[in-house]
């Protein structure tokens, strides 16, 4: 009881105070408006990416005749740049294209929706995966549309800055959305249908492990406030959609051990609650299948006591003595270094308050100590 209580009041220290709930960005095409935001890391992982939003669209009042772009977000403004860009391509005609644009360096690719007349007037929500070959988009958590990258890339980190609710600034006004953008939010992997079901309707208030979110209530910022939003030109927060706020217990715990500048880091793709059956730990940034053989994930009842000195050379985060299950991740990873372990959690009200400590280990020669690697650990209990 003990260790919940401690578990419950660190996660509340991490959550951030919000001055306002369930609003949303508005902003009109033709009017320049939007958020800007400095370069960060997170915004461009080099692991695949799930970018998503709730928003509404009204494509029968977007101009014509020039080329107009609605974005909801777009990473580097600069002119033909973009990182990546999740926008309507509306072009000259008011044409009803969603897309989600991924640039390599291999080229520029796109999965493209085309949606119906007064299709997104709703709140509907949206969201855009890569995986290093496929880009998807998908619609309150329904894939709807597939496109295909020839040869496995990363995202290309064009650093630069980040904007909501516009794209480039050539023409001001041509890129910027028409309607409403609420609930961004940037993973580091191509997450899965079930996970983005899992959390569409919730307003999730910050997450470890390089997830950024960004609610717009009534603040530009991101929810752990390292990210810090400026507006420009007209735009107004709004009422938005309601989702109820859902703060996770999870705590990172211990360092990766890599020596290189690589570094395996431990993150969950939804919640742990009962009947979650899309749950799973992910691991980004590991080694590729190549220079790792096999890799495997632990769980153990309890973390690591103060002082427990380094296993060759790994800052394990659990306790020896409470290790519960392993399982051998062969492959280790996929082709961009990331491992899933799905963990489903039944409908069952006593397993709430039950938790564990999760680490990832990898054999690997190139950067592990003594030819091994491992990620953080992440302490989670179930809700």
């Amino acid at each position: 009881m003990k260790m919940l209580a401690s578990l419950v009041a660190t996660a509340a220290v991490a959550i951030p105070f919000l001055p306002a709930q369930n609003q949303a960005l508005q902003l009109t095409t033709g009017t320049d408006g939007g958020v800007e935001y400095q370069f960060d890391a997170r915004m461009v992982p080099p692991t695949g990416i799930t970018v998503e939003a709730w928003i509404t669209y009204d494509d029968s009042t977007v101009p014509t005749g020039q080329g107009y772009y609605p974005t909801i977000a777009r990473q580097n403004i600069a002119p033909s740049t973009e990182s990546w860009n999740f926008r309507v391509s509306a072009a000259t005609t008011g044409a009803r294209n969603l897309q989600l644009i991924i640039r390599t360096n291999n080229g520029f690719f796109a999965a493209t929706y085309n949606f119906a007349p007064g299709e997104f007037l709703a709140p509907t929500h949206v969201a855009g995966t890569f995986d290093g070959t496929t880009i998807r988009v998908f619609k309150n958590g329904l894939q709807v549309a597939q496109g295909a990258v020839p040869v496995l890339s990363e995202v290309l980190n064009n650093g630069g800055l980040m904007r909501i609710g516009n794209g480039d600034p050539v023409a001001p006004g041509n890129e910027t959305w028409n309607g409403t953008i609420d609930e961004v939010r940037i993973w580091p992997m191509a997450r899965s249908a079930g996970e983005i079901t899992a959390t569409l309707n919730q307003e999730l208030l910050g997450l470890p492990g390089g997830v950024l979110t960004f609610p717009l209530n009534g603040s530009y910022d991101s929810s752990d406030l390292t990210v810090v939003g400026t507006a420009f030109g007209t735009s107004a927060f709004v009422a938005g959609t309601t989702l109820p706020p859902a703060a996770a217990v999870l705590v990172p715990l211990a360092q990766p051990s890599s020596n290189c500048a690589r570094k395996p880091q431990i993150l969950v793709g939804s919640l742990p609650q009962i009947g979650n059956p899309a749950f799973a730990f992910w691991c980004v940034r590991g080694p590729r299948p190549a220079t790792s053989p096999a890799g495997v994930v632990f769980a153990a009842d309890s973390p690591a006591p103060v002082g427990q000195p380094p296993v060759l050379g790994l800052d394990l985060a659990f306790d020896l003595a409470t290790i519960a299950a392993s399982a051998v991740l062969a492959p280790p990873t996929n082709a961009l270094g990331n491992a899933t372990f799905p963990l489903p959690i039944p409908n069952q009200p006593s397993l709430v308050g039950l938790g564990w400590v999760f680490q990832f280990g990898f054999l690997d020669a190139q950067c592990g100590p003594q030819g091994i690697t491992t990620s953080d650990g992440l302490q989670f209990v179930i809700q």
